[in-house]
């Protein structure tokens, strides 16, 4: 099962976005992403969070059509992305994508783009999507498929990521070791319509982005 996570950052263009959430799954709003489902005209399966960032009439209007609230105290250890998570494991999701997961605070972005490793972790699939960008990490070989006007940026979020073998890419990498702090994996070109990157060990962030 899929289930799309809903966050409070950025969204641009919402018509772009209900065209991936229209692709069906299960719904999860977390905190403040109410909002944007609502403006969207699309009804969460559920509403998780401590509701700092949520508008109250968009939590009303929501329960008055009977979605389940899972309201937590904002003194707590997680943040109500990671709560999605957990809530979207134990309902049996496969795979996760997470919308609105970037914007101003760079704090939050950058630790939702971490939490792909808890995902990781944990088995699930996941994918941070915006208008621009689908961000995935992985820590064995992969495969991603070509999108006209992107290109692909591998960053590695270990100290090392070792046996880096690239296959349908402009730039190749063989048997390369990339390291932390470096930015020798950015915007490299898609020449074949499926590419692969094989590595041995380490954890790389994998950019599907465009201008």
């Amino acid at each position: 099962m899929k289930a799309f996570l809903v966050c409070n950052g950025s969204i641009r263009d919402y018509n772009e976005i209900k065209k991936h959430i229209g692709s069906g799954g299960y719904i999860i709003s977390v905190d403040g992403g109410a909002g944007h489902l609502r403006k969207m005209g699309i009804e969460p399966d559920i509403l998780i969070g401590d509701f700092d960032s949520a508008a109250s009439e968009d939590l009303r209007y929501f329960a008055d059509r009977g979605v389940s609230i899972f309201k937590f105290p904002p003194e707590k250890d997680m943040t109500d992305s990671e709560l999605a998570i957990e809530k979207a494991a134990e309902i049996g999701a496969e795979e996760l994508v997470f919308i609105g997961a970037l914007g101003s605070r760079a704090d939050h972005s950058f630790a939702n783009m971490l939490l792909l490793k808890k995902c990781l972790d944990i088995g699930i699939r996941a994918c941070i999507l915006d208008e621009n960008n689908q961000i995935y990490m992985f820590n064995s070989t992969f495969t991603l498929g070509k999108q006209a006007g992107y290109k692909l940026s591998l960053i590695p979020v270990s100290e090392r990521v070792t046996g880096v073998t690239t296959y349908g890419l402009r730039y190749r990498l063989h048997n390369a070791t990339m390291l932390l702090g470096t930015s020798w994996g950015v915007s490299n070109e898609f020449l074949e319509d499926n590419v692969t990157v094989a590595l041995d060990k380490g954890l790389l962030l994998a950019c599907v982005s465009r201008d």
